[in-house]
């Protein structure tokens, strides 16, 4: 496996777990809090990924999507500590189909057309 088949790959696998948590973003307690925690390994396992090419980790698409990675896990920050922390609902509503669009341009500049979701129905 090539370094941008790992990328898209995990950048999968982030988007996975960022659209369970969002189902739970309403909710308190650990469940919310265990399903955080997967999207945070996740996010950082991608991070790691996209750093071992610098060619790669230096493409706008790249660090787009990091941003708009950052901006929906900052809605979780209250709860990364405290189960009963309060998510900002609206920002994770609209960070949301933010991060999948920047996914799709991200896997269409990394040559993955064929991983491009719909941003509707994901």
């Amino acid at each position: 496996m090539n370094t941008e088949e790992m990328i898209v790959q995990q950048a999968r696998n982030v988007l996975n777990s960022m659209k369970d948590l969002k189902r739970l973003a309403h909710k308190k307690g650990k469940e919310r809090s265990d399903l955080f925690e997967r999207f945070f390994a996740n996010k950082h396992s991608f991070q790691i990924y996209s750093n071992i090419d610098s060619a790669i980790k230096q493409l706008d698409e790249v660090q787009l999507f990091l941003q708009k990675l950052q901006s929906f896990s900052s809605a979780f920050e209250p709860a990364r500590y405290d189960f009963e922390g309060e998510v900002d609902e609206a920002l994770v509503e609209s960070s949301y189909p933010e991060v999948l669009e920047t996914y799709n341009n991200m896997v269409t500049k990394l040559g993955f057309e064929k991983e491009i979701i719909n941003v509707k129905r994901f």
